[in-house]
């Protein structure tokens, strides 16, 4: 029904917006990747995905096309709804999640608040194939090894206490100094010393 909506924020939160166009309030459920996209600006672009209940009416909004995509490919896994596929985008980038997929690793999977050992595996086994269409192109075995060692400093960063933009920053500091491949422990310390 609605493939986009664009106008003034009027509010907004990490978890729903509040877009005004022509004398309307949409709220939009959202995940945090996207809040982060919108948090200092005024108006925005928002692509959508209507969803339809017996007892509610929802629209979601991604920043980008990817974003929704990925959520729809999401919602196709038996046994995950709009609450994790939205956990999963706003825990983990595209990226990650794909290479936590592509390379069979469940137990990442299972960091993500909602996600338990069966519901990981399924993941891997319903979308292996076709989470590839959602990037561009697809990584080599040892891009995806690194992006995985790279996901596990930042989440092991944000259990530490620290907040993801922050841990993200230092893990991403880190890759400047270190080479990523001496494994996630040396990645972690070294972006301890970088905050």
């Amino acid at each position: 029904m609605f493939d986009f909506i664009y106008g003034n924020i009027a509010c907004k939160n990490p978890t729903t917006v509040t877009i005004e166009t022509n004398g309307i309030g949409y709220k939009l459920h959202i995940p945090l990747s996207t809040f982060e996209k919108i948090s200092d600006k005024e108006k925005a672009k928002l692509y959508t995905k209507l969803t339809i209940r017996d007892d509610e009416i929802k629209i979601y909004g991604f920043y980008s096309l990817e974003e929704r995509e990925m959520f729809n490919l999401l919602l196709s896994v038996n046994g995950v709804g709009s609450n994790v596929a939205l956990t999963i985008l706003s825990s983990s980038s595209i990226s990650q999640f794909e290479s936590y997929v592509v390379s069979n690793d469940p137990k990442s999977l299972q960091r993500i608040k909602g996600i338990g050992k069966k519901t990981a595996e399924r993941i891997i086994l319903e979308l292996k194939e076709s989470i590839k269409s959602i990037l561009p192109f697809s990584t080599s075995p040892a891009e995806t090894k690194n992006m995985a060692i790279i996901s596990d400093a930042i989440m092991a960063m944000i259990s530490l206490g620290y907040a993801k933009p922050e841990a993200e920053k230092a893990v991403s500091k880190a890759t400047d100094n270190i080479d990523v491949t001496e494994g996630v422990e040396v990645l972690i310390k070294e972006a301890l010393s970088c905050v």
